[in-house]
């Protein structure tokens, strides 16, 4: 059974262990506030399709405005954003926001997170374990910024330039790996769009940051 509910603004629906993970801002009387995750019990806190479903069937997109009934607040280390879901789905879909007043959302950043660190793919795009204790945020919307997705393989990767440093990150949104990972090798320009971002859990002694929404200011 639900404790509480709160209404979010969907602004990343991302792959995870086969299944999904979900985050948004929360939309109060007075606009857009803090970041919220809703959480499985898994340990890894991915939700599966049952704990997702929308009343009435289908699932949350982007950008959907969802009341998620929710058991209680789930911090894990520096993902500070979690709440645990309740077990049976039942999220109401109340609305959409239009792509156009994505900019209301957006995070003012001076960086994300720690720079420094980079994988032999990537560029700024993990932090070292012990580093992760300084930190209590793990999500943030930042753009419009211009964006080059870089297909290698069946992974596709995000390349941009954010406050005058470069970052090449995993992407993990669906539609854009469902779009891209089927090409032919090599960079494709986006244009300019809103990345939503979030820092992973530690895995081999680093937590990597993660593309995880790629929105257009008129597609979403």
């Amino acid at each position: 059974m639900a404790a509480y509910t709160k209404t979010l603004v969907v602004l990343a629906n991302s792959c995870k262990h086969n299944a999904r993970c979900l985050a948004g801002k929360e939309l109060t009387l007075h606009g857009l506030g803090d970041w919220v995750r809703p959480v499985s019990a898994l340990p890894t806190g991915e939700l599966l399709p049952l704990e997702r479903r929308l009343v009435g069937g289908g699932e949350p997109a982007l950008l959907d405005v969802v009341e998620v009934p929710l058991q209680g607040p789930s911090p894990a280390g520096f993902q500070t954003e979690n709440h645990r879901v309740a077990p049976a789905g039942g999220w109401v879909k109340r609305g959409w926001l239009d792509p156009q007043w994505l900019h209301a959302a957006v995070d003012d950043c001076p960086t994300l997170w720690v720079n420094g660190y980079s994988s032999s793919a990537g560029c700024n795009d993990r932090l070292p374990e012990p580093l992760l204790a300084e930190l209590q945020t793990s999500l943030a919307l930042i753009g419009p910024i211009e964006v080059e997705l870089r297909v290698l393989g069946e992974k596709v990767r995000a390349r941009f330039v954010y406050q005058a440093v470069t970052y090449d990150l995993c992407v993990t949104d669906p539609r854009i790996k469902a779009t891209y990972a089927a090409r032919a090798e090599g960079c494709y320009g986006l244009g300019a769009a809103f990345v939503c971002l979030s820092l992973a859990p530690a895995w081999h002694g680093y937590a990597y940051k993660l593309a995880a929404a790629i929105m257009t200011p008129n597609a979403g």
